[in-house]
């Protein structure tokens, strides 16, 4: 079977497999981290929280679910400990960052970005349009605060998501010219001005960490871990869980609709192998039952290879009417459904495409025919 007869379906098979796999895979982890996250307790930091964490992760007391966690974060490259959703209120381990417009204002973390505000052309239409320029962040240690316990957070840059508040927010507007205008009009983008927006973690905000408690020497820290999301929220975890699960039943029809692509790719390349297979078998029976009438009209007429002669009619004294229309041999095949006498079996094996010559009728079978 000549591959580049279905390069079109077998590229459509392998991009719609690879997609419905993609959105699989999107669903089936979004159910796992909502699943562990479901499962992951709510505690108060206090000092009854070291003691837990201690039990849970390898104390003297370790019970066999605790132990097989344990196991289960040595495999993982994780320190043993406890996955939770720890709440308090922020406060940095050391100076902390003034904000750049209210000094007054401080924070463990901000994020510093300056956004061009843009009108674009699209299908005749003006949209509003912004075009980050920088965006920097900067961070210093600090730790979650309540009843006089602390649960630092280890890696402040590898939080998935933090829930920051606007301190400052300034825009400039552009003032452009006529001729600014008009260039603009032409290349179908104008500026309107540029915005510079400060964000904080500011100090004192009540905040819920999720990720994995560790003890240490130091103190509890709060570690990142790969079956939840390592975050800091100002929501609860109800919110959390909900904002997850959203995009699940959209993936879900997605990984639907491509599945139904595979499905489609798949029939068409095996009705298209098996109709071209059923055409091959078919081609062989009218060649096997050529031969047999033209060696049975040899026998009962007692003619020979040699005496047919060959293409272009060479051996044979035929009118014109009971030649081929192709190599002007003689005519011994019927063409059904059209029932036409106009071609040779050997010519009507190679009709490409299988149509009769005379009305263009689709051949379903060729028919050995005798002339006495």
């Amino acid at each position: 079977m000549p591959v580049r007869e279905y390069v079109s379906d077998l590229v459509g098979l392998g991009v719609t497999a690879g997609l419905t796999f993609t959105f699989y895979h999107f669903v089936k982890a979004g159910k796992e981290v909502v699943q562990h996250l479901k499962d992951v307790p709510e505690l108060d930091i206090d000092v009854n929280l070291v003691e837990r964490v201690r039990q849970e992760g390898g104390g003297a007391a370790m019970g066999a679910a605790a132990a097989a966690a344990a196991v289960a974060a040595e495999g993982c490259g994780c320190e043993p400990g406890l996955d939770a959703c720890v709440k308090g209120t922020v406060k940095a381990l050391g100076p902390a960052i003034q904000s750049l417009e209210y000094p007054d204002v401080t924070g463990v973390m901000r994020r510093y970005t300056i956004q061009e505000h843009l009108m674009s052309q699209v299908m005749g239409f003006w949209m509003n349009d912004r075009l980050t320029i920088d965006s920097t962040t900067t961070n210093v240690p600090f730790m979650l605060l309540r009843k006089g316990v602390g649960v630092q957070i280890s890696e402040p840059k590898k939080l998935e998501d933090v829930d920051m508040t606007v301190v400052s927010e300034k825009f400039n507007a552009t003032n452009n010219s006529l001729l600014d205008h008009l260039w603009g009009f032409m290349k179908g983008v104008r500026t309107t001005g540029t915005q510079q927006t400060e964000e904080m973690l500011v100090e004192g905000t009540a905040v819920m960490g999720i990720g994995r408690l560790v003890l240490r020497d130091e103190g509890l820290h709060l570690d990142p871990n790969q079956s939840i999301p390592y975050l800091l929220t100002t929501r609860n975890k109800k919110s959390v869980i909900e904002n997850l699960e959203t995009p699940l039943p959209y993936l879900r029809i997605l990984a639907g609709l491509t599945a139904c692509g595979v499905i489609f790719y798949a029939y068409r390349l095996v009705s298209r192998w098996v109709s071209k297979w059923k055409r091959d078998r078919q081609r062989r029976e009218e060649t096997r039952l050529l031969e047999e009438a033209r060696a049975q009209w040899r026998r009962r007429e007692g003619g020979s290879a040699e005496t047919e002669g060959g293409d272009g009619g060479g051996g044979w004294d035929l009118p014109e009417n009971m030649m081929c229309v192709v190599c002007m041999g003689p005519r011994d095949v019927l063409l059904l459904p059209c029932r036409h006498i106009c071609v040779c079996g050997e010519c009507a094996l190679r009709l490409d495409p299988r149509a009769c010559p005379v009305c263009r009728t689709h051949i379903d079978t060729i028919q050995p025919v005798f002339f006495s």
